[in-house]
């Protein structure tokens, strides 16, 4: 795409949770703004906000889950305090806030999940019998219990730094993390094992920073369409389709993950299971650009058929 003329005199505003990883990641969104000279850095500033789910320490059953890490940004973007809500993809529900909206992503990074451990194993099976994996993420739960039925998990809340302190204590002998927030923290510290995406299908929208902005303001609005991934973009927007389309949250064990492949085909890969990785469904479908989004869709509708007829009893249960 050709560059716009920088917009010289209007400051933009990035919004962004207080986290290292979330403060990187919106660095890296003002740099693809300076880089493309559609801004001047001086006209750049990065706010940092504190979200809820930073300040909530116990188990967030209770709470709104993804909107945790989220409303608070958005709710500064509706009322004007910044202009560009940087997130991670993967923690934006499937509505926002009336007036705004996900209207953008940079280049996808790596999606895939990774176990981190004190010590280096070469696959999954290197973890001692019994282990004690610690994580927040019930699709990541439901998946490892999948693979190893003698893996005990524990709830393991906090920022990528509190969930490495907590390893590094033994509190748990493994946890897992995105690769693109190792990536962007260039962290090297403990041993890191990637799941190809076919074994731990990814959460919807993972290892993507969206760009969220008021659908009114135009000049922001350009700088987004812009910067925006088109590949990326559509394939996270397939994903969230299919979490639209079942209606779930992120309490349910659910994943989506959409790539295109050397053909330029894309191919959807889902699955929703039982918190324990007993019962699963797994579909999986590819679609051209122009069908994409109606596949997606079917895909959630069947998803959530599978769910009200096997998990609903014992998801969360």
């Amino acid at each position: 795409m050709a560059n716009i003329t920088p917009i010289r005199k209007r400051k933009i505003r990035i919004g962004t949770r207080a986290t290292n990883l979330a403060i990187r990641q919106a660095e890296i969104l003002a740099g693809a703004i300076i880089n493309r000279n559609l801004a001047e850095k001086e006209n750049i500033e990065i706010i940092k906000i504190k979200s809820s789910g930073d300040i909530i320490t116990s188990s967030i059953g209770p709470y709104d889950g993804k909107s945790l890490f989220t409303k608070e940004i958005d709710q500064a973007l509706a009322d004007k305090k910044i202009d560009i809500a940087a997130h991670s993809v993967k923690d934006l529900e499937s509505y926002l806030l009336d007036g705004i909206a996900l209207l953008g992503v940079l280049k996808r990074m790596d999606p895939r999940d990774a176990l981190i451990t004190n010590e280096d194993i070469k696959s999954i099976d290197g973890l001692p019998q019994d282990s004690l994996v610690g994580t927040a993420s019930p699709r990541r739960g439901a998946i490892l219990k999948s693979i190893r039925r003698d893996i005990n998990i524990i709830e393991f809340r906090g920022n990528f730094e509190t969930r490495i302190r907590k390893l590094k204590n033994k509190e748990v002998d493994a946890t897992l993390l995105a690769m693109a927030g190792i990536q962007r923290l260039n962290f090297s510290e403990c041993g890191i094992l990637p799941f190809e995406t076919d074994l731990m299908i990814p959460a919807a929208g993972q290892g993507a920073i969206g760009m969220v902005a008021r659908i009114d303001d135009e000049e922001v609005i350009e700088i987004i369409r812009e910067l925006n991934h088109i590949e990326s973009y559509i394939c996270i927007s397939a994903e969230r389709k299919v979490l639209e389309s079942f209606g779930g949250s992120c309490f349910q064990p659910i994943a989506a993950f959409a790539n295109f492949d050397d053909d330029e085909k894309i191919t959807i890969n889902t699955m929703i299971s039982s918190d324990d990785g007993t019962r699963c469904q797994n579909i999986k479908e590819y679609a051209q650009r122009d069908t994409v989004m109606d596949i997606a869709g079917d895909i959630g509708v069947r998803l959530l058929e599978y769910y009200n007829k096997s998990l609903k009893r014992t998801v969360n249960s």
